[in-house]
């Protein structure tokens, strides 16, 4: 009865976390960021069913430097040179080898104060960096386990194969056995001295 009339218990949300473009590394999806746009370039596509679609590029900044950047549907209508956007649950991704500035489908961009960044055109040019795609590292552990489990299949089909020809040899030998044993006869009396012995002449 006490725990029916404690009140409800309300979750406190957490201040969201925002970084600088320092911090923002290739492949880091949901960060949170303050930047100011610096160029726009605006675009019409043209979808199949008729509708069009507004796409945004262009180069964004902080403090710490400038990097380019890819919006596209509502957002992108949004943007304007000279204003500052906070860039919430964002998009890191490197496309031919430069990295850049995109959301995905639960990102979004709403405007703050002009004044809250200060772009530092001296600073570092993120997307003037080429990545180099890892090749993957071969599992040599992989092909050893592969390698130990046909060796241990092997064994076992082996072994398995060596208990059937002894099991084999087994029954042919008991076959033999009984074989031999069917061949023996017990020896019998002679025939023509039935009913008792006879004298003879």
């Amino acid at each position: 009865m006490a725990s029916q009339n404690r009140p409800p218990q309300t979750r406190q949300l957490t201040k969201p976390k925002f970084d600088k473009l320092s911090d923002v590394k290739p492949g880091i999806h949901g960060y949170n960021t303050y930047v100011k746009i610096e160029e726009i370039k605006k675009e019409q596509i043209k979808r199949y069913d008729g509708s069009t679609l507004i796409v945004a590029e262009g180069l964004a900044g902080d403090e710490t430097g400038v990097i380019r950047f890819r919006v596209v549907g509502e957002y992108a209508n949004q943007l304007e040179k000279g204003k500052s956007y906070a860039w919430r649950n964002g998009l890191s991704e490197v496309v031919q080898e430069r990295h850049r500035l995109s959301l995905d489908q639960f990102g979004r961009i709403t405007p703050e104060k002009d004044d809250l960044v200060v772009v530092n055109q001296n600073g570092k040019k993120y997307s003037d960096i080429e990545y180099v795609r890892k090749e993957p590292r071969p599992n040599t552990n992989r092909r050893e386990n592969r390698d130990n489990r046909d060796n241990r299949d092997n064994r076992d089909n082996r072994d398995n194969r060596d208990n059937r020809d002894n099991r084999d040899n087994r029954d042919n030998r008991e076959n033999r056995d009984n074989r031999d044993n069917r061949g023996q006869r017990r020896p019998q009396g002679n025939r023509g001295n039935r009913g008792g012995n006879q004298k003879r002449d």
